[in-house]
């Protein structure tokens, strides 16, 4: 994960601002440029049907948008340049997720950081459904970024990858590896089996088996992922994978619960399996992880 460019989207709420300290801690630790983006949104957008751009009303909400964006976007770069961190701010007009996406392709970016939703004003740009609409047409890593517990700064020092036994693709957690080699911190691979609830009644013994037989794929595929990053990045690439196997009816919350319980600070997963399969389809296991999961979440498309 080479991290020369970083976009991040604001909408000038408090969950954007957030975003921001992630997008400046990943700079610091990459030396990546940040670049800030506020779309603003079109008029059908804001639910004015009969709003038409010439009207004086809405021009004039327009200019104070812009100039309160643009004094914030100069706030923002003369901040950043005591730390060294080139900045540069832009806005934009249209539909906020596809603006996104497209301006993050126009510059390159690596990777997009956000809030996980905005303030829910009628400016706003990214209330939940725009957050889920960028992460479902991003082709590059988006960070949808959250609160720490009070008193934690912010900082990767514990990463959780959610792995489908199903699939055998690597990008979360090759993806992790690289974070993990840039910050210092602990991966752990983590596999969730799904309980349904006719489940209830099978014997303990049966789901014992069904766990150990989890537990030595989930390591081997942890093995084998590992021996291949220290091949091409260095016998002393990584710290080593920890692996765990959890159960539960949803795989969301079982990961989410696990993130809480071990105080992780990132949970990195994929939105789409290769196959096409959606075993980790978005609007299911990834969306739901985002909703509930006590840390910040970067989904990525394998």
């Amino acid at each position: 994960m080479d991290i020369k460019r970083i976009l991040w989207a604001t909408d000038g709420s408090g969950e954007a601002d957030l975003a921001l300290e992630y997008a400046v801690y990943l700079a610091k630790l990459s030396g990546a440029e940040i670049i800030g983006v506020h779309v603003i949104p079109l008029p059908v957008q804001l639910l004015f049907e009969s709003l038409r751009e010439e009207d004086a009303e809405f021009r004039q909400w327009q200019t104070n948008v812009e100039r309160r964006v643009s004094d914030r976007f100069v706030e923002v770069r003369n901040e950043l340049l005591h730390s060294g961190i080139k900045f540069e701010g832009v806005i934009l007009k249209g539909i906020p997720g596809e603006k996104i996406r497209e301006f993050s392709r126009l510059r390159e970016a690596d990777i997009i950081v956000m809030g996980k939703q905005g303030h829910g004003l009628i400016e706003s740009m990214m209330v939940g459904s725009e957050t889920v609409k960028v992460l479902k047409s991003s082709n590059i890593p988006v960070l949808a970024a959250k609160k720490p517990v009070p008193g934690k700064e912010i900082k990767f020092s514990s990463i959780v990858v959610p792995i489908d036994l199903a699939d055998d693709n690597e990008t979360a957690l090759n993806c992790a590896l690289d974070l993990a080699g840039m910050t210092g911190a602990g991966v752990t691979a983590v596999y969730a089996i799904r309980l349904d609830m006719y489940a209830q009644d099978m014997p303990a013994s049966a789901l014992d088996i069904v766990i150990k037989q989890s537990e030595k794929e989930l390591r081997e595929r942890a093995d084998k992922i590992r021996a291949n990053y220290e091949s091409s990045h260095g016998a002393a690439a990584t710290s080593g994978i920890k692996t765990e196997v959890i159960h539960g009816l949803s795989p969301a919350i079982s990961v989410a619960n696990y993130a809480s319980r071990n105080n992780a600070d990132l949970i990195v997963i994929n939105t789409h399996a290769r196959t096409g399969l959606k075993r980790l389809v978005l609007g299911s296991v990834t969306e739901r992880m985002i909703q509930e999961s006590p840390c910040s979440v970067l989904s990525l498309r394998p």
